[in-house]
């Protein structure tokens, strides 16, 4: 492991790599928590792993509770457009110390297991059900009518008794 902080590992890599912003590789390594709290094992006496599947799982799922449907904004603003470019960062954290890996790790693991529109457009947007639901709840109902009822027995000020 480096003996840098992590800040201080990202501010060296910004001086070559100036394809992310700093929140990108601090993002990916809470991803990275996330991941390990949802697939590590957490009985094992060595700290856990994960494969790269399961990081960008938990990249995904991150992105989503902390930035819901502006998601993918976000994350294009931090230089992040796919999942390649998450497994970059990685490898980034793991030339310098900061991430571990195993023998089997590659980038190519983190190659495109879904789109950033699937992962983070296509969930927010309606589905054709829902449409065609509320489409035929508007013909069912009557139409407005444009007449305003009067109240009985009231008076109106113009006229006089």
């Amino acid at each position: 492991m480096s003996h840098l902080s992590f800040p201080d590992v990202v501010k060296k890599i910004l001086q070559t790599e100036k394809r992310f912003a700093p929140a990108a590789y601090d993002f990916v390594r809470r991803s990275l928590d996330q991941s390990l709290r949802k697939f590590g094992k957490n009985e094992q006496p060595k700290p856990s792993h994960v494969r790269g599947h399961q990081l960008l799982e938990g990249f995904r799922i991150l992105a989503l509770q902390e930035f819901g449907p502006l998601a993918k904004t976000v994350l294009n603003e931090w230089g992040i457009e796919n999942c390649a470019q998450v497994g970059d960062i990685v490898f980034q954290l793991v030339q310098h110390g900061v991430l571990g890996k195993s023998e089997t790790d590659r980038p190519e693991d983190f190659q495109e297991i879904w789109t950033f529109k699937e992962a983070f457009v296509i969930p927010f947007q309606p589905s054709m059900n829902s449409f065609k639901k509320s489409k035929a709840c508007r013909e069912v109902a009557p139409p407005p009518s444009n007449r305003r009822k009067r109240k009985t027995g009231s008076s109106s000020p113009t006229k006089k008794s």
